[in-house]
């Protein structure tokens, strides 16, 4: 039996979330022509670009980060390292009740 996409709401939420980012990047990519506008004009050129352009650095850097994880697999499996800290402190707790541990 195929299961309907639309059943559990998973497939609107995600949609939903799509078009509020799609908008947010749309505004974005207006505002950085606006920026690319005021910076180009003579009106206080200077200050526009030593004011704003250290952001964008910033950005991008933490894009590149982001984009480096995810490319690295840190987003595969987010919930191993909370797992392995629970094995972990079990195996230390065993490990101190038999007075091995020190």
């Amino acid at each position: 039996m195929k299961k309907n996409r639309f059943q559990d709401g998973r497939f609107v939420s995600v949609m939903v979330v799509a078009m509020a980012v799609a908008a947010a990047g749309l505004t974005f990519m207006f505002k950085l022509y606006e920026f690319v506008a005021a910076s180009t004009t003579g009106v206080l050129p200077g200050i526009v670009t030593a004011t704003v352009l250290p952001y964008f650095f910033i950005s991008a850097g933490f894009l590149l980060l982001a984009g480096w994880a995810w490319a690295g697999g840190h987003y595969k499996n987010i919930e191993a390292p909370k797992r392995d800290m629970l094995l972990q402190e079990e195996e230390y707790e065993r490990l101190e009740r038999l007075n091995k541990l020190y």
